[in-house]
């Protein structure tokens, strides 16, 4: 493979952002309704005259100035003649022989090295139209509202080497054209794609290889796969001795790799002839000068003013101008509050993190005005660094003034320095054995004062001058202390003086450890009879009176007149000891927060206390302790921070006792679903993870390199669990499902466990849904009977499972009215509410199932209505508001399945091995996939699932 050099080109498409169309008056605006936004002339109707823009011509000018190209002074547009549905006239208007713009050069950035890429030529031509395929209807439709919209095709020379550069220079060329104000350039939205021509040749060939053309890739991401794969291809086929074709090519993103459409046109395929109805276009020098001097700043010009006028930090500096909508943001914040450096911090720190994190739209970004005046504020101390954080946050959800919002919540700070002189005196008097840890040398506890303070004087003073009182109070404690200690010198030896807190525990050993017994040849046999075990709060609650040990870790702490209440964390529950130094053979000096430890005590009864019962301790010894203090408040019911500060330190947010109790809930569904399974004859099974297939199709699939080859990661064990039917009957798996949808919402995560089972013989989709009513009914008892615990913790609302009502797509349009959507295809999230709202008050059923969807939706393994061909036999149910479960009944006919596929345009070829258990027969068959995190995050009313996910995988966040 790295025998070959790749050669690469781009024509790029950009979209002119012009009012009118190009040859016409028509609004050239994305949108629209249907064939709202077109007339005689942009449809190509006879008798009609196109008039040519002449800001678009302008436009054209401008982003051959940005990509430093030489304008041509005389211009001619050609006819360029082919045929294709969405292009009425059956010719497009465009430039060949004489385009505006000539012989460019776009610099890039890779890997730290500068490249130029030639630019060939900029020419000026029209859009076509777009068809809109109704799969329900089984119909594609012409939508003309695009035909004629200006649009720019930038066609580099074959300069590039790689995917990498290809990539830097799309989005290179797309900032010059946001920056001179010409193109949007929303790939998403069409108006910004890409044809990539791809060939290779060796060191040693001296002219170029065959090329291939790659057309209309709308994203970067799929710019960079497809030029990859064709790599790839292009050097096996050469490998194997054979030729690579001239040829057009498309590429499946779900896949990773291109797929032959036609043979590659050359120009005079298409007829190309000058056109007659638009005279040739001319500029003088004047015209041109007129032009340039309207180009906005560039952003390498922008970029150099950040730095050397602003001196702000060259990768801030990129970070803001390589998006043109922040780098705007910046600069009119800058007229109302300048100080460059604070504005840059905020808004490269902190906004863009919201924007990444779903919490903020680049297309919706808070006013300049409320940037400044929040800098401002953090600026001048009015607002803590903290609280400016937690202001942007208000501001993006709220929009208001982030002043009234500092008012409204407390924030604003007054600096009442003798109302901070009292305030901490009385922190410290109610810690004085933590001043004392200080006083002795522990400085790092003087965090922990500090978050005292700090949180008691919100509002009051600045952080600044907390920290100024707090230092010079513990420095006072310090020389009375100091004081103190000389005039006890003459009593007291010196290594007493010297002797730390913490020294004072007791380190914990075991000298009845388990070690295997060696055998005659003195090698030790583990016998595997002598097990650790674990707190068990049932054999607790038998030996009241009697002495009890076991291992935990001290969650609380709280020091009373003559004892102490030590809270301790056991795997499940919170267990209250009473520490009292008269019958403690040991000291609890030193012993704190996150410390494990072993304990021995008397269970006595407390009613008061959590199992009303409570250990009167004899001895507590040291395992292990931490370094450092909690991030956290650990032992508070809540943890009462954000969810993203909650998952950035998870392994400490999982001590919290609520965050534990969610996933041991979890395992509560998880054991009740197993269970029900084996009951019912279901075989577990487990499949791979890394595939050559996407079973559900589409984009949403993961791509991998699989040594050289292209592979996936499963989106379900579909596949498997049809297979398995033919010899297990019935079949389950608790596995993860991957599926890349880049949602950052409080529904998607992009990695979740997967409750799948498949069951044969059965005579309609019904007798999956009974299946799954008995398995929600017997988890939910299942959870009533073994986690009361948790549930108690959580206070969590556990549904009764009785009757579901079964409501089709279409009854589901006709209950909601009004409230329905205008999706054909499937229920939008509002519309999941509402019929769910329906339910519950129809039949009091947390839960409903949603049946027959269009055929045309569900994967083509779904069968197809023996009543209505254009429905399918597919469910979805919905819990509380929201989908937690997608099944049906599936194809089992090898012929049926075959002709699904192909209706759908897939090729059975490509299906082979999953084919093959329809070749060999199947049983009718059917089976469900419920999203695990989803059921638990509505039966506990979470507000975002990756509050039900334990370290969850989201498009931001892939640790830890």
């Amino acid at each position: 493979m790295s025998s070959y050099i790749p050669v690469i080109g781009l024509e790029i498409h950009a979209e002119l952002l012009t009012n009118s169309k190009v040859f016409c008056t028509c609004n050239a605006e994305f949108g629209g309704s249907q064939n709202s936004r077109c007339c005689p002339t942009c449809t190509g109707m006879p008798g009609t005259l196109p008039v040519i823009n002449q800001t678009a011509v302008e436009y054209a000018i401008k982003a051959g100035f940005a990509l430093g190209c030489n304008i041509n002074k005389h211009s001619v547009f050609d006819r360029k003649n082919y045929f294709y549905p969405d292009l009425p006239k059956a010719y497009q208007i465009s430039q060949l022989n004489l385009p505006l713009c000539i012989d460019g050069i776009v610099p890039i950035e890779v890997n730290g090295k500068t490249k130029n890429i030639r630019i060939n030529r900029i020419h000026l031509e029209e859009d076509a139209g777009k068809l809109v395929h109704d799969d329900f209807n089984g119909v594609s439709l012409a939508d003309y509202n695009r035909c004629g919209v200006p649009l720019i095709e930038i066609v580099t020379e074959p300069d590039i080497s790689s995917a990498d550069e290809a990539k830097a220079l799309v989005e290179k060329i797309s900032l010059l054209l946001q920056y001179a104000g010409v193109c949007d350039c929303k790939m998403e939205q069409g108006s910004l794609r890409a044809d990539v021509n791809v060939s290779i040749m060796k060191p040693t060939d001296t002219e170029l290889g065959t090329r291939t053309e790659c057309k209309n890739l709308n994203s970067i991401k799929s710019i960079g796969r497809a030029i990859e794969y064709e790599i790839k291809r292009q050097s096996r086929v050469l490998d194997m001795g054979k030729k690579v074709i001239q040829e057009t090519r498309r590429f499946d993103d779900n896949k990773g790799e291109t797929k032959s459409m036609r043979s590659k046109e050359d120009a005079h395929d298409y007829r190309y002839f000058p056109e007659p109805d638009i005279l040739q276009v001319n500029f003088t020098d004047e015209m041109l000068d007129e032009i340039k001097t309207k180009l906005p700043e560039l952003p390498h010009k922008r970029l150099n003013r950040y730095i050397n006028e602003y001196k702000l930090n060259p990768a801030d500096a990129k970070i803001i101008v390589n998006q043109k909508k922040i780098s705007d943001l910046f600069d009119d914040t800058l007229k109302i509050y300048n100080n460059p450096k604070s504005v840059a911090n905020l808004i490269v720190v902190e906004l863009l993190r919201r924007i990444n994190l779903g919490e903020a739209s680049i297309d919706n970004l808070p006013s300049a005005e409320y940037i400044a005046k929040l800098v401002e504020l953090s600026d001048t101390e009015k607002v803590s660094k903290n609280d400016a954080k937690q202001l942007l946050r208000f501001m993006l959800d709220t929009g208001k003034n982030p002043e009234d919002l500092a008012k409204e919540h407390g924030m604003l700070i007054v600096n009442d320095t003798a109302k901070a002189e009292e305030i901490i005196t009385k922190i410290l008097n109610d810690n004085s054995k933590t001043v004392e840890q200080f006083v002795n040398g522990e400085k790092k506890v003087f965090g922990f004062l500090m978050g005292q303070c700090t949180k008691a004087l919100k509002g009051v003073c600045t952080t600044k001058a907390i920290k100024e009182i707090l230092d010079r109070k513990l420095s006072e404690a310090e020389t009375s202390a100091k004081d103190s200690t000389e005039k006890k010198s003459d009593v007291v030896e010196e290594s007493a003086l010297n002797e730390s807190v913490e020294d004072r525990f007791t380190n914990y050993s075991n000298p009845n450890r388990y070690m295997p017994k060696p055998d005659e040849n003195n090698i030790p046999l583990v016998d595997g009879k002598t097990l650790t075990k674990v707190f068990n709060l049932e054999e607790a609650l038998k030996s009241v009176g009697k002495e009890i040990e076991f291992k935990a870790c001290v969650h609380k702490v709280r020091q009373m007149s003559d004892f102490s209440f030590v809270v301790l964390r056991t795997s499940r529950y919170l267990i209250q000891s009473i520490y009292n130094p008269k019958t403690c053979k040991d000291s609890l000096d030193g012993i704190k927060e996150g410390c494990f430890v072993n304990v021995k005590g008397t269970v006595t009864v407390n009613e008061k206390a959590s199992y009303d019962i409570e250990i009167e301790l004899s001895s507590i010894s040291m395992i292990s302790k931490p370094h450092y203090e909690y991030p956290l408040r650990v032992s508070d019911k809540k943890l009462g921070c954000a969810l993203d500060i909650n998952l950035d330190n998870r392994s400490v947010s999982l001590r919290n006792a609520q965050q534990r109790a969610i996933f041991k809930l979890q395992e509560g569904i998880v054991g009740g679903f197993r269970e029900f399974m084996v009951d019912n004859g279901f075989t577990e099974i487990h499949t791979p993870k890394i595939v050559a297939q996407g079973a559900e199709g589409g984009a949403n699939i993961f791509h991998l390199e699989y040594f050289d080859k292209p592979a996936f990661l499963n989106q379900s064990p579909q596949f498997y669990k049809q297979t398995a039917v033919a010899f297990f009957d019935r079949v389950f798996e608790i596995a993860p499902v991957y599926r890349a949808e880049k949602h950052a919402t409080s529904r998607h995560i992009n990695e979740y466990i997967g409750l799948d089972f498949e069951m044969g013989y059965i005579d309609s989709m019904y007798d999956v849904m009974a299946m799954e009513t008995a398995m929600l009914r017997y988890v939910m008892e299942y959870l009533n009977e073994h986690y009361k615990n948790e549930i108690d913790i959580l206070d969590a609302d556990i549904p009764v499972v009785g009757n579901i009502p079964s409501v089709t797509l279409l009854e589901v349009k006709q209950i909601l009215g009004d409230k329905a959507s205008g999706n054909k295809l499937d229920l939008e999230p509002d519309e999941e509410v509402a019929i769910c709202e329906w339910a519950k008050k129809t039949y009091n059923s947390d839960f409903v199932f949603v049946t027959h969807f269009p055929s045309s939706k569900p994967p083509f393994y779904a069968m197809n209505s023996r009543e209505d061909s254009r429905l399918a036999y597919k469910f979805d149910l919905l819990f509380r508001g929201l989908e937690i479960t997608s099944g049906g009944q599936r194809i089992h006919d090898y012929n049926e399945q075959v002709e699904k596929m192909k209706a759908q345009g897939l090729n059975p070829d490509d299906f082979k091995y999953y084919l093959e258990a329809h070749k060999y027969g199947l049983p009718p068959h059917g089976g469900l996939g419920i999203g695990l995190e989803r059921l638990l995050m509505k039966i506990l009313r979470l507000s975002n699932v990756r509050e039900a996910s334990m370290f969850p995988r989201d498009i931001n966040r892939l640790l830890p």
